[in-house]
């Protein structure tokens, strides 16, 4: 008979393996010249595992083989060179928490470059392990320069720590946030909302399979040394069906995301396609166009909102959804435009940037644009600002 726990570990192995096909080939090739020889040699590597394990009878040998796929695919640390890279984990080297983990910056020998950027994210509970092993393994599949790198990791007893390249310009949040008027011109913030959304069309239509991100926001766009935006934490993204496939919702049991972005299908029924994505997506839209050093978007719309676009449901959420397309329709966009933006934005390009942020946010989400019409938009919107800013008027 056959062992249908060993069947289903092959299966988990195969689609592993099958999903990251494409960029093997790219590697094994020289397509991309940014790959060692070492890494060049990750496919023999793995097909060598790969066929030692189908013959393998024993169940356990799987997991063994699946784990086994993700170190080859991703340098693995020692505990002891993370600890010295941070100073022993060193308080002062703490550059952000969360629920989830805590974010270091660090130095590591990495391209023989001995002392190279990193960040390190510990996370806090081997509860999280599922994210831990999750984020490695789309990282593995995944390869774009709109999505933050993944340099490998550490799995030692009870740490698990993921290492990234260090983004030294923070997040977009971090950026719109800043006194610095001249770090994010409105140019910028187009090219980094471009960059963001070709990120997450890959995202969607890149792969085997389409990946939703689930947690869209400006906190979770870092920028890099030359404001490059990178989309970063995939480790609560969600796998959708094969790209030719019927798409259809995906339905969980625990809301993931960030109250304020997520669309509201999303919030009243706990079903997730590709569209809650562009919902959130719309929100970040709005973000970047109305959040300064002294007022974010959402505390201008809570201060103008009326009470009535505020509902009590779901109760679960400690935010009360806010009926953001019912408030984008009752005000005009130069009370929430940030001030030093005003005057600076070609007329033509803010109205198809608005109305491509209105569409994102359609209550109706079979009316909300895919990302690729989204990345279209706004790069035509980025046009239409640089023909203004060649010939001014007089």
């Amino acid at each position: 008979m056959v062992n249908l726990s060993a069947a289903i570990k092959v299966g988990a192995v195969w689609s592993f393996i099958s999903a990251t096909t494409f960029r093997f080939f790219s590697i094994f090739t020289g397509s991309s010249s940014a790959y060692s020889k070492r890494q060049k040699n990750y496919l023999g590597i793995m097909l060598g595992k790969y066929l030692s394990f189908c013959h393998s009878e024993d169940a356990s040998s799987s997991q063994k083989c699946y784990l086994t796929v993700i170190e080859e695919l991703c340098p693995q640390f020692s505990l002891a060179d993370l600890r010295k890279s941070t100073n022993n984990f060193d308080e002062n080297q703490v550059t952000r928490r969360s629920v989830f983990n805590t974010v270091y910056k660090g130095c590591l020998k990495h391209n023989g470059v001995t002392d190279y950027a990193v960040t390190l994210k510990r996370l806090k509970s081997k509860s999280d392990q599922w994210k831990f092993r999750k984020e490695i393994e789309f990282h593995c599949q995944l390869s774009h320069p709109n999505l933050d790198s993944l340099i490998g990791f550490c799995d030692h007893k009870e740490e698990k720590i993921l290492v990234y390249e260090h983004m030294s310009n923070g997040s977009l949040y971090d950026c719109l946030c800043s006194k610095d008027f001249e770090l994010l011109s409105w140019k910028k913030r187009l090219e980094i909302c471009i960059g963001a959304a070709r990120g997450l069309h890959y995202l969607h239509t890149g792969a085997k399979r389409s990946i939703f991100h689930c947690d869209i926001k400006p906190q979770n766009i870092l920028l890099d040394s030359n404001m490059v935006p990178k989309l970063s934490h995939l480790g609560f993204s969600l796998q959708g069906p094969l790209l030719r496939s019927k798409a259809k919702p995906i339905k969980v049991d625990m809301m993931i995301g960030t109250p304020g972005f997520m669309a509201p299908e999303y919030v009243l029924t706990k079903t997730f396609t590709d569209k809650c994505d562009v919902y959130s997506f719309g929100i970040v839209l709005m973000v970047v166009l109305s959040t300064s050093h002294k007022q974010s978007f959402f505390e201008k719309m809570y201060m103008m909102a009326d009470s009535d676009l505020f509902l009590e449901e779901p109760l679960s959420l400690m935010t009360p959804y806010v009926d953001i397309p019912s408030f984008l329709e009752r005000i005009s966009v130069g009370e929430i435009i940030d001030p030093v933006l005003l005057g600076k934005i070609a007329p033509e390009c803010l109205g198809v940037f608005i109305d491509i942020t209105k569409r994102c946010l359609s209550k109706d989400a079979n009316e909300r644009p895919d990302m690729g019409e989204v990345q279209v938009e706004l790069e035509q919107a980025l046009a239409l600002q640089e023909d203004e800013d060649a010939c001014p008027e007089p």
